[in-house]
C-alpha cells in the first residue's frame, strides 16, 4: 500500500507540484476575469448579469487552462510515476527533469494532450462560480 511503499511521505507525494500548478492557475483565472469585467464595464454602464459573469468566468478559466496545462501534465506524470516506473523505465527526478524529458522524448504536443477533457471539466465549474 501507499504507507508501506512510501511511509508518511508517500501521502504527500505530488503535493508540491500540485500546489505549484493550482496557485498560479487561480491567480490567472482571477486576473483574466477582472480584465474581462473591466472591458465589459467600459462597454456597458449597467451591472453584469449572471449570464455575462458566467461567460466571463468560462472565458477566464479556458485561457488559464490553456496556459497552465503543461504544469498539470507534469504534476500528473510526477504523481503517477511510482506505479508506472516498472513499465516505462527511469522515474522523473522532479519538475524540471519531467518537463525536459517530456519535451525531448514526446514533443511539446504531449503537454497539451489532456487539454480537451481538462477544458470540459474546468471551464463550466469555474464559470458558474
Amino acid at each position: 500500500g501507499l504507507y508501506k511503499d512510501g511511509g508518511i511521505i508517500g501521502f504527500y507525494r505530488g503535493w508540491f507540484p500540485g500546489l505549484v500548478g493550482k496557485i498560479p492557475s487561480y491567480a490567472l483565472t482571477w486576473t483574466f476575469f477582472q480584465q474581462l469585467k473591466r472591458v465589459r464595464n467600459m462597454v456597458s454602464d449597467r451591472p453584469a448579469t449572471n449570464l455575462e459573469n458566467t461567460i466571463m468566468g468560462c472565458m477566464a478559466s479556458a485561457a488559464s487552462v490553456c496556459i497552465m496545462i503543461p504544469m498539470d501534465t507534469i504534476k500528473t506524470r510526477l504523481v503517477t510515476q511510482t506505479s508506472a516506473k516498472v513499465i516505462i523505465g527511469a522515474p522523473y527526478k522532479g519538475i524540471i527533469d519531467c518537463a525536459v524529458r517530456v519535451a525531448q522524448e514526446e514533443g511539446m504536443r504531449a503537454f497539451y494532450r489532456g487539454l480537451p477533457p481538462r477544458l470540459i471539466s474546468v471551464v463550466p465549474m469555474i464559470g458558474i462560480q
